[in-house]
């Protein structure tokens, strides 16, 4: 005697596909989205004003008053951090070498390292 399965299966009757496995998703770890997407190949967020500026650059600073490395340049000025502390050429004002400072000299862009990001966008899955 055949189950109830096998006899229906027999007749020609096929089984419904699971409703759930069509929202169920692949797992992709979040080292490995980082390590293929990039998220954000400049900054321009002033962590000392809080605002969205053009010319935010990183410093590695000795400034007791501010605990903020990514400056924009109205903060540097007012903080007085030199521009020998800046490390990045990175922002919208010095790509277009509209970058000035008006505590002490500004480095010309050209002592800063260009470093382009050796890995290229990939095909985003939007099911994550």
């Amino acid at each position: 005697m055949k189950s109830l399965k096998e006899q229906l299966l027999q007749a020609g009757l096929k089984a419904t596909p699971n409703p759930k496995a069509q929202n169920e998703r692949e797992a992709i770890s979040k080292k490995k989205i980082t390590e293929t997407i990039i998220h954000q190949e400049q900054r321009n967020f002033c962590e000392e004003c809080q605002q969205v500026r053009p010319d935010v650059e990183l410093y590695y600073h000795r400034n007791p008053t501010t605990e903020a490395e990514w400056i924009c340049v109205k903060c540097a000025d007012r903080l007085k951090i030199a521009d020998s502390f800046r490390q990045t050429a990175q922002s919208d004002t010095s790509i277009k070498r509209m970058f000035r400072r008006e505590h002490g000299a500004t480095r010309p862009a050209d002592e800063f390292k260009s470093v382009k990001p050796q890995k290229t966008k990939t095909e985003v899955n939007g099911n994550r």
